[in-house]
C-alpha cells in the first residue's frame, strides 16, 4: 500500500508557460497523475508559473531550501545539496536529459541548485543543476525508442567522450543508486553485442 500522505513532489525540470498550458509539466503531471492519487496540496512544490524565467528559478530554490529547513528533504553530505529519495528523468534525442544539453554551460557549474536555461529563441525551462541530481538517494532514468539506442549504449558502455559531451553519462549519484528503465527498442544496441563485447573485453 501507497502511503500517499509521505509524498511531496517537486520537479526537476519545467516550461517557462502559464500553469494551464499544454506545455506545462506541471498541468501534464496533474492531468495524469496527482488528479488520481490522494497526495496533499501543500506537498506539491511546482515552479512559479506567470513570472519570468530568472525570477521562476529564484523562487524555486528558495522553495528547496525551504524544505530543507523544516526537514522535509534531508540534506547530502558530501555536497551539501538537498538529498531527495527518488529523482526521475528520461533520455532525450542528442542525449539531454532533464534539460542537460549536450556541452550546454550550465553542466559545469556547482554553485547553485536551480537554473533558468534557454532552449531555443522563444523556450526556456527552470532546472534542478546536476550537482542535485547527482545528491539524490535514487535517480531513474526512462529510455524509449530505437532513436536513442546509440545514446543508451553510449552510457552503458562508459564511453570516454568530453564532460558536457554526453549529459546521461554525468548523472552519477555520488551515495544513491542509478537505475535505467528501457524498453527493448532502446536496447537493442546494447543486446545486439555492443554491450555483451564490452564486458567480455574488460
Amino acid at each position: 500500500m501507497v502511503e500517499w500522505s509521505k509524498w511531496h513532489v517537486f520537479w526537476a525540470e519545467e516550461n517557462v508557460v502559464a500553469k494551464r498550458h499544454p506545455d506545462s509539466f506541471y498541468w501534464q503531471s496533474k492531468e495524469y497523475f496527482l488528479s488520481k492519487v490522494p497526495i496533499p496540496p501543500a506537498h506539491i512544490v511546482p515552479v512559479s508559473h506567470g513570472v519570468p524565467g530568472d525570477a521562476a528559478a529564484e523562487t524555486y530554490e528558495f522553495s528547496i531550501r525551504q524544505q530543507l529547513r523544516n526537514r522535509t528533504v534531508s540534506v547530502s553530505l558530501s555536497s551539501d545539496c538537498p538529498k531527495f529519495d527518488l529523482i526521475l528523468l528520461s533520455l532525450r534525442l542528442d542525449g539531454h536529459v532533464a534539460s542537460l544539453y549536450p556541452n550546454y554551460p550550465v553542466l559545469g557549474d556547482v554553485t547553485q541548485w536551480v537554473s533558468r536555461v534557454l532552449i531555443d529563441e522563444t523556450k526556456e525551462r527552470v532546472i534542478l543543476r546536476l550537482p542535485v541530481i547527482n545528491a539524490a538517494a535514487h535517480v531513474a532514468i526512462i529510455a524509449s525508442g530505437a532513436d536513442v539506442a546509440p545514446l543508451f549504449l553510449d552510457a552503458m558502455m562508459g564511453h570516454n567522450k568530453p564532460i558536457g559531451s554526453a549529459p546521461a553519462q554525468t548523472i552519477r549519484p555520488k551515495d544513491g543508486k542509478l537505475v535505467w528503465f528501457v524498453d527493448t527498442s532502446a536496447a537493442s544496441l546494447f543486446l545486439h553485442g555492443g554491450g555483451y563485447s564490452a564486458t567480455s573485453n574488460s
